[in-house]
């Protein structure tokens, strides 16, 4: 049996450098609350860990026209940030629905992107953000679409001598308003079932200039309705709008039967949740127009 090491550097580069040379049975950590539980079940069996704690990745800021947060943030930080509260209130929402305090205070949202659950709860308002992750190694710095970030459950496209360090998300625009809603099997400490997250802009005259709607455990990685979305641009808001959008959104859907729920109670779900986000967005923006 080999003999587990355990590095803390001091900065990024000693850890992609460190990475560089030792890639091969490496398993980074920050929070812990995946890789700890793998590693004692007999899942995993690294040869090195890495903590990435002491690295200052802990930041949300604002900087050079993005918002920005560090993969070391945790849920904690998330819940608490006056910026994310203002400009990425969807974000915030899905904070509240991870596990307990406990969890939320050592968890990351770089740990909750790169474990790639197809029920991630960060992931998905931010798909809806059109964030983009930093991957970087020893040699260089890549910046990828979320969208195209996950590959598969369990599955990125991070490469062994990657760190993911920044997510980095778009300013959006003026008469914009997003929402998360997540159903479990219980109203607390649980995986989603389905989760939803919606984010609609408004144009002067108040049609739907932008859209998006991204899905949560209804398909093999967190997802974006793309032809959902495209029935709502240009449109008028309306409940009858949003119902069809919805049932798009079912369609494109693709989820499994598992021990928490069916793959038809998935489909039905994710269109009653898609179009009550739509309908609560809508209500939201018209009150803060009147």
């Amino acid at each position: 049996m080999r003999k587990l090491e355990y590095l803390a550097p001091q900065t990024l580069g000693e850890a992609l450098e460190t990475l560089a040379k030792q890639s091969e049975g490496a398993k980074i950590i920050a929070g812990g609350t995946d890789l700890i539980p793998r590693m004692r079940s007999g899942i995993v069996h690294p040869t090195l860990i890495v903590d990435l704690r002491k690295l200052s990745l802990n930041r949300i800021e604002f900087k050079d026209g993005w918002i920005r947060i560090g993969a070391t943030v945790t849920h904690t930080d998330i819940l608490e940030s006056d910026l994310l509260a203002s400009h990425c209130p969807a974000m915030v929402e899905a904070a509240k629905e991870i596990a307990g305090p406990p969890i939320r205070n050592r968890g990351t949202i770089g740990g909750n992107l790169v474990n790639a659950s197809p029920a991630a709860d960060l992931a998905v308002p931010l798909l809806a953000y059109d964030a983009f992750v930093v991957l970087a190694k020893a040699s260089a710095e890549r910046e990828v679409p979320l969208m195209e970030f996950f590959t598969g459950p369990g599955q990125t496209v991070l490469t062994p001598d990657e760190i993911l360090t920044e997510i980095r998300i778009p300013v959006v625009p003026p008469r914009t308003i997003s929402k998360f809603i997540k159903l479990g099997k219980r109203k607390a400490m649980a995986i989603a079932v389905t989760s939803v997250a919606t984010r609609l802009t408004l144009d002067e005259v108040g049609n739907i200039s932008l859209a998006r709607i991204a899905l949560g455990s209804v398909a093999p990685r967190p997802m974006r309705s793309i032809m959902a979305e495209a029935i709502l641009e240009n449109m008028t808001p309306a409940i009858e709008l949003f119902a069809k959008s919805a049932r798009v959104a079912s369609m494109e859907s693709s989820p499994i039967s598992d021990i928490r729920a069916s793959g038809d109670y998935r489909k039905q779900m994710v269109a009653v949740l898609t179009r009550r986000s739509l309908f609560d967005a809508w209500q939201q923006l018209e009150k803060r127009d009147r």
